[in-house]
């Protein structure tokens, strides 16, 4: 990593200087953009500050990759003109999660994918523009484009979808590490549904937004499931850093050291074939990388 703090990095605690270089063409998994000249959602009343694509370019030198993976935000509902437009401005290094409906049209799925969108999210966290009933049949049509699908949701909620994640055709990956509650993470039954997915050889987990669950400032607490999922599943976890932290912002908390926890689940993962199967290989196979840019 470079330490660029003379330069202004917006939604980031900068206490921390980041003290690992990260293998060429590293990848953050997930972000987003926000953009007050696209419509919010009718649905979503939280009053989110824009965080532009300039803004994330500093944020991405600042770390010290080069591929990064735009996810479209509940703030935006199924209008994906905000991503697209950002996905342009980024350009080959950039690919994208939508978020569509069961109207959506295969001329607007070619669309999204002319624009380097590789997969479609459920938030069933935050948001109702999508539902559980929408997810098999969704899935089915993104699955013959060769798409994943993206699911965010509690532990419990993940817990009650077993059955219909099970059945999900093609990848499928989960935000946040299952969003595996402290202070007794691998007693939760999603641990065990965890590796039941992942055991299916179709499943990925993102390691993002550690403070979501994490009881503490330095996530030190979240040790064990981390370096579980590095060791034991390697060949099926990405990261991603959650930038700009939208949930934080809405609930007037702290911003997060990025570089800290960044560098924390680098050295957790703890030789250089780990870590280049994190931040490199696994989200060129996930995301349709070309190997050779740069």
């Amino acid at each position: 990593m470079n330490n660029h703090k003379e330069t202004q990095i917006k939604y980031s605690r900068i206490s921390f200087a980041p003290d690992l270089l990260l293998p060429a063409n590293s990848c953050d998994c997930h972000h987003h953009i926000f953009d007050r000249r696209y419509p919010w959602a009718p649905d979503d009343e939280r009053n989110l500050p824009d965080a532009r694509v300039n803004d994330y370019r500093a944020f991405q030198l600042w770390l010290g990759f080069t591929r990064h993976v735009l996810v479209q935000p509940s703030s935006y509902g199924a209008d994906n003109r905000c991503l697209l437009d950002a996905l342009k401005a980024f350009g080959e290094n950039a690919r994208g999660e939508a978020v569509v409906t069961p109207s959506v049209s295969d001329a607007e799925l070619d669309t999204l994918a002319d624009a380097g969108v590789t997969g479609i999210r459920f938030n069933f966290a935050a948001g109702s523009i999508t539902t559980p009933e929408m997810l098999l049949p969704l899935a089915a049509r993104v699955a013959e484009r060769g798409w994943h699908v993206q699911v965010h949701a509690s532990a419990d909620r993940l817990w009650a979808l077993r059955s219909v994640l099970k059945q999900v055709p093609g990848r499928l990956v989960i935000d946040h590490f299952f969003r595996l509650p402290q202070p007794e993470p691998l007693s939760h039954p999603a641990w065990k549904l965890a590796w039941e997915l992942i055991d299916s050889g179709r499943c990925w987990v993102k390691l993002s937004a550690l403070y979501h669950q994490s009881q503490r400032d330095d996530v030190s607490d979240m040790a064990g499931i981390i370096k579980g999922f590095l060791f034991d599943a390697t060949e099926r976890v990405v990261w991603g850093s959650d930038w700009p932290h939208p949930n934080l912002i809405s609930a007037n908390k702290n911003m997060p050291d990025d570089a800290l926890i960044l560098s924390r689940i680098a050295h957790w993962a703890n030789n250089d074939r780990v870590r280049h199967r994190l931040f490199v290989h696994n989200p060129a196979d996930l995301y349709g990388f070309n190997s050779s840019s740069s």
